[in-house]
């Protein structure tokens, strides 16, 4: 189950790293056998609001549902606590296979992390930085952003986010 989840969310973590939007809706199917698990996950996207997203998981036994929950949940904060975001959705299923006295919970959350309103006294490095970070979301494609909205943001004028995309190799 793990292994599936791992691959599940790593190949949609990529493809939401080159999406523009934020997750609005999160739903899954998980199943597990003796073949082994399928993992199905769907995120809804809503390209109005351009922020950087993820999905976490985590999968873990315990004696009990409570047990199992309790453990995903912790794992799921840890990694929480270094995003700074809101979380969108989320999918909870257990699992007790016929060995006794074991449950699995499988947990995904899907994250939105925060985007500053404003950006404003970064050193030049601090804003290319930030502005090949954005370029990263975009799938690298320089035509998907608006200059002078960048610069308003970063309070610079155009032509420096022209030098500072010059300076990152990106030519407009």
């Amino acid at each position: 189950m793990r292994k599936a989840l791992g691959h599940a969310a790593t190949e949609l973590n990529e493809i939401l790293t080159k999406t523009q939007g934020c997750i609005t809706k999160l739903d899954a199917n998980i199943d597990s056998g003796i073949s082994g698990a399928t993992v199905r996950i769907v995120t809804v996207v809503d390209e109005s609001d351009i922020r950087p997203k993820c999905i976490l998981w985590a999968n873990e036994v315990g004696g009990s549902e409570a047990t199992a929950l309790n453990r995903a949940q912790e794992k799921i904060n840890a990694q929480l606590a270094k995003l700074r975001g809101e979380v969108a959705g989320f999918y909870l299923k257990f699992i007790t296979p016929p060995i006794p006295k074991r449950t699995y919970a499988t947990l995904l959350v899907a994250v939105n992390e925060e985007v500053p309103e404003k950006v404003v006294k970064l050193s030049s490095v601090e804003r290319r930085e930030r502005l090949a970070a954005i370029f990263r979301l975009l799938g690298n494609e320089p035509r998907a952003i608006n200059l002078a909205k960048i610069a308003k943001v970063f309070s610079v004028s155009r032509d420096t986010i022209y030098k500072d995309l010059h300076e990152l190799g990106i030519e407009r």
